[in-house]
């Protein structure tokens, strides 16, 4: 029995052919074909065709621009793939919390704000730490002034920081 033939300038082969490439059934080819498979002539399909209609090769039909061309049934496949995807790497993360990789959120929120509770008190007390270590080589006035000077520059920065995220220093008066 002949199983590939030229038709319109296509190399085609015939359904049992394709079936046996493909490793489906011939019920399969069917389906596709009622589903919009290319089909050359009566029992015989391009391969190129079939691969593309697939979206096995070439650009194929994957962009979302495209997607209503692609079949319900198509669709229904592409969606379940990426369903399994996101369910993979759910279980993923999951055995990651279950083996100890990753720590819950909650944990972390109230670590941080233990801590920055404590660098904030060690910040505003620097300006008064400073001025006591510079109160005997100057007038109390310009220790008061050194304190306060400390104080809003380290408050601004902290006002920074919780308001944009970032610090952003003063520039050296000249």
């Amino acid at each position: 029995m002949d199983w590939a033939r030229e038709i319109d300038g296509k190399r085609c082969l015939s359904t049992g052919a394709m079936c046996e490439i493909l490793g489906v059934t011939r019920q399969a080819m069917n389906q596709w074909e009622q589903q919009g498979c290319p089909k050359a002539a009566n029992g015989w399909w391009c391969p190129a065709d079939v691969l593309r209609w697939k979206g096995m090769v070439g650009p194929g039909l994957r962009s979302e621009d495209k997607a209503d061309a692609i079949s319900w049934r198509e669709q229904k496949t592409k969606a379940e793939a990426d369903l399994k995807k996101l369910q993979a790497a759910a279980a993923a993360i999951n055995l990651g919390v279950i083996k100890g990789k990753y720590v819950p959120a909650d944990e972390i929120t109230d670590t941080l704000s233990r801590f920055f509770v404590v660098l904030k008190k060690s910040l505003l007390s620097l300006g008064r730490k400073v001025s006591a270590e510079v109160a005997p080589s100057v007038d109390e006035p310009t220790a008061l002034r050194v304190s306060k000077m400390v104080k809003d520059i380290v408050t601004e920065g902290l006002e920074q920081i919780s308001i944009d995220g970032t610090y952003v220093p003063p520039r050296p008066k000249k």
